[in-house]
């Protein structure tokens, strides 16, 4: 298999960095790395001294707010107090997540954990063995019945890889205000939203109807596939067969492309290269009147442009014909690297969960969708004023849309969470084929022909 191939040219380049590594640095091994972090940290204790004040856990983070990254230092000094482990956080982009693991797994930078938003992610890492199996953790921390029932655990050959923590899903948000300006409904199928989208946008003063991210990163894997689930699109068949141009399957990503390459026409020029702020920045600058991103917008809105706090309204992306929503797969958790603290870094994670995963919380306390059953009941989480406040058009809002969602992504999309499927998130063939339909304009059916057996070469 080419990716297996991959693979192993990355790892042999990574061992031969770290063996230059260890032998430039083999002078000052007790010295800091320019992070603040202990140079040993993939190494365990170093100096002649032994001990857990010597272990130092480095997390990667993916929550990159300078509020969460603050809640990372703040729990590492009280837990350095407790424990006498060091803990160190950097923020690393989500966007950037997967490459900053890869280039430093095996080195004298090593992170001990990361969090990531993509499970594909973690497919893909614990198919290099690089990760830490977390069973154990989970039951620690509830068991699989307060995870969501397990289902968000995402097992690999029966065991867990991570600990989640949120859901992400990308949920559509709609100025409600415009619908009853224009006399129009929150659109329930693909000819209504195209309703909607026309009637909402007005160029000439720089108004548009809708915005779905088109550059090459995992944005677009998020929220703009979605034009697939909502036709019930699928990329594999329980054999790995890529069925995506099938003569089944291929009419239906056709019509998704095509609704595709439609709303493109409704959308600012921010949408060739957007990312996840523009998806935030569009609608609370009132620029666009449909977006898709989770509940930190109604934070960013509060705290930015908070007269459209009554102005908008939680909706699922609708199926073609009307028969029911979609909303692209999300979540986010926590993994752990195989270092030689291992176990340091399972305690810190399980206390962090218990004392301080509510504190990080209330740094985007709608974004933070809960994974676990019990944090619906835990008062200190619901009394969080930004949950209470907007509960019923957020929090709440969204347990029901979930509830109802037809709920996808392409890194889950196959018999089994799988590093093929992983491996094809990663690539991002799926943002290439959406710019050619939008951008390039395209032909959807030759496009996906072309991008069907760029699949196919890819997971040989």
């Amino acid at each position: 298999m080419r990716l297996k191939k991959f693979v192993f040219v990355l790892l042999t380049m990574l061992l031969v960095m770290s063996v230059l590594a260890g032998c430039l640095g083999s002078g000052n091994s007790g010295s800091s790395d320019s992070r603040g972090g202990d140079s040993s940290a993939s190494g365990g204790n170093s100096g002649g001294g032994g001990g857990k004040h010597e272990v130092t856990i480095r997390i990667a983070s993916a929550e990159t707010s300078g509020a969460v990254m603050q809640v990372w230092e703040e729990a590492g000094k009280e837990y350095e107090q407790l424990t006498g482990v060091k803990v160190v956080a950097e923020a690393v982009p989500l966007t950037e997540i997967y490459t900053k693991i890869n280039a430093t797994y095996g080195t004298s930078a090593q992170y001990s954990m990361f969090t990531t938003g993509f499970i594909g992610h973690i497919s893909l890492f614990q198919e290099q063995g690089w990760l830490a199996e977390v069973d154990d953790l989970i039951e620690a921390l509830g068991g699989k019945e307060d995870f969501d029932g397990g289902d968000i655990l995402f097992p690999i050959n029966g065991k867990t890889y991570w600990i989640p923590y949120d859901y992400n899903n990308a949920i559509g948000f709609i100025r409600k205000d415009w619908l009853e300006e224009k006399g129009l409904e929150v659109p329930t199928n693909w000819d209504e939203l195209l309703n909607v989208v026309r009637a909402f946008t007005d160029k000439a003063n720089n108004r548009y109807g809708i915005l779905m991210p088109l550059k090459s990163d995992d944005s677009t894997n998020w929220v703009t596939s979605q034009v697939l689930w909502a036709n019930d699109v699928r990329i594999f068949d329980d054999n790995w067969n890529v069925i995506l141009d099938s003569p089944e399957m291929k009419p239906k990503v056709v019509e998704s492309l095509n609704l595709l390459k439609e709303l493109y026409k409704y959308m600012p020029a921010r949408a060739d290269n957007a990312t996840y702020g523009d998806l935030t920045e569009s609608f609370i600058s009132e620029q666009v009147g449909i977006t898709f991103y989770t509940g930190r917008i109604i934070d960013f809105l509060d705290e930015q442009n908070p007269a459209l706090g009554d102005k908008f309204q939680l909706f699922g992306f609708p199926k073609k014909d009307g028969g029911g929503i979609t909303a692209g797969f999300g979540y986010d958790g926590m993994a752990i690297l195989n270092t030689d603290h291992v176990d340091e870094t399972k305690k810190f994670v399980e206390w962090f969960y218990k004392e301080k995963l509510v504190d990080m919380y209330a740094t985007g306390a709608n974004h933070f969708y809960p994974v676990q059953k019990s944090f619906f009941e835990n008062e200190k989480w619901r009394n969080l004023p930004l949950v209470s406040k907007y509960w019923d058009v957020g929090m709440n809002a969204m347990r029901e849309l979930f509830g109802k969602a037809d709920m996808h992504s392409i890194d889950t999309d196959g018999p089994e969470i799988s590093q093929i499927s992983g491996g094809v998130f990663q690539s991002m063939v799926f943002p290439k084929m959406y710019q050619r339909v939008t951008i390039n304009d395209e032909d959807p059916g030759k496009v996906v022909d072309v991008i069907a057996q760029e699949i196919r070469e890819m997971i040989k």
